[in-house]
């Protein structure tokens, strides 16, 4: 497999949007082009005013072509906060709004936070802090797509060091995977649940792995079942929650984002690369050759592969946002990395591909690691 030289530049600033918020668009910044891709936008968002951590976690895109991202960021008298945005498909923010109460969004722990529902309205997960601070249960938002109002946010109590990770819908409900942290002492312990549209459990699921391989984790749902790849276990379930089959793997960080294609194949990142099943457990291959900095992955109609993640940082250089796109046969067709010049760690943690188009949303050094959604052609 032939690997694109991967080039890096840097960014300009367009100006504040606040006293607190800045806001940073790149337009037609094109790192290495194979393939005709190329980046079409790139916007940073600034919510904290001082040196902090701030990343985007999820991104969903529209039919309209506006994106949707969510993340890490934070606002005065909240602290740590979870902050959901649209962009519009030029990559002109069009509303931001950060969740009230200080919490973590779930990207943290799995790849997959945030989905649209079939009406349209965004589903955020994640876990918000108790009063005292010394622990947080999972949470579940939505959000309208029209200004981000808040239409319902739930806490759910699964014992201590909570969080819903990653979130994936149908026309029947709500697939999330959650974990509990294993702190203080406390086991790790992988749920998978089914929410009706309140909210309301429909099912769910856990398991208590006996090694502890890492909080990673993702869930995708087909018309024939729910997986989720967390525990150092990649389980099929049916949509009623009866497991169907459950495969050992070595996983990254314990666990692996998830994607399907058109006809119910599974993918996801495994030590060796990225593999596929099919909806029966059958192993369809591994595509290898792939850094290992891989944080998530998509598949569009005709089986094309993208993946986002991290270059790894040299002596000279620190890491960029990474996007790849492969072919069916495994074949690389292009490879971009967007970041700034110098030793910077540039990060990316999401991927969505919809109508020709791949976002990506990860964190982006200006003066701070900001939150940062691009938007490439997805080439030929």
């Amino acid at each position: 497999m032939n690997m694109v030289n991967l080039l890096k530049h840097g960014t300009s600033r367009t100006g504040l949007l606040s006293k607190t918020l800045l806001l940073v668009t790149i337009a037609m910044l094109v790192v290495q082009r194979t393939g005709a891709q190329n980046l079409l936008w790139a916007t940073s968002f600034s919510g904290i005013s001082v040196s902090a951590l701030e990343e985007v976690e999820g991104v969903v895109a529209d039919n309209s072509g506006n994106v949707f991202a969510t993340g890490l960021s934070g606002a005065k008298g909240i602290g740590s906060a979870i902050r959901t945005m649209k962009l519009n498909a030029s990559g002109n923010i069009l509303w931001n709004v950060n969740y009230s109460q200080p919490a973590l969004c779930g990207g943290m722990w799995g790849r997959t936070p945030l989905a649209l529902d079939a009406d349209g309205n965004l589903i955020v997960v994640g876990a918000e802090f108790t009063s005292s601070m010394d622990n947080w249960h999972p949470l579940l938002l939505k959000l309208s797509p029209n200004g981000g109002a808040t239409l319902s946010g739930l806490v759910f109590n699964l014992g201590p060091f909570a969080s819903f990770d990653a979130v994936a819908v149908d026309g029947s409900g709500i697939y999330i995977l959650a974990h509990n942290n294993p702190n203080n002492g406390n086991p790790h312990i992988v749920h998978t649940l089914k929410l009706a549209p309140d909210g309301a459990v429909l099912w769910s699921d856990s398991l208590t792995p006996s090694i502890f391989w890492g909080t990673g984790g993702g869930i995708a749902v087909t018309a024939s079942g729910v997986y989720t790849a967390a525990g150092g276990l990649v389980t099929a379930r049916n949509l009623q929650g009866l497991v169907l089959w459950e495969k050992d793997m070595i996983l990254p960080n314990g666990g692996s984002a998830l994607a399907a294609d058109g006809a119910g194949n599974i993918y996801l990142t495994a030590q060796n690369g990225v593999a596929k099943f099919d909806s029966l457990g059958n192993s369809l291959g591994v595509l290898g050759g792939i850094s290992g900095q891989v944080s998530d992955l998509d598949v569009d109609a005709a089986g094309n592969i993208y993946l986002v993640g991290s270059t790894v940082a040299t002596s000279s250089r620190g890491s960029d946002i990474l996007t790849q796109k492969y072919y069916p046969t495994g074949a690389l067709a292009w490879s971009a990395t967007y970041g700034k010049n110098g030793q910077y760690s540039d990060n990316g943690i999401a991927i969505c591909v919809r109508a020709g188009n791949v976002y990506v949303g990860g964190s982006k050094y200006n003066k701070n690691l900001d939150m940062c959604t691009l938007k490439y052609t997805a080439g030929n």
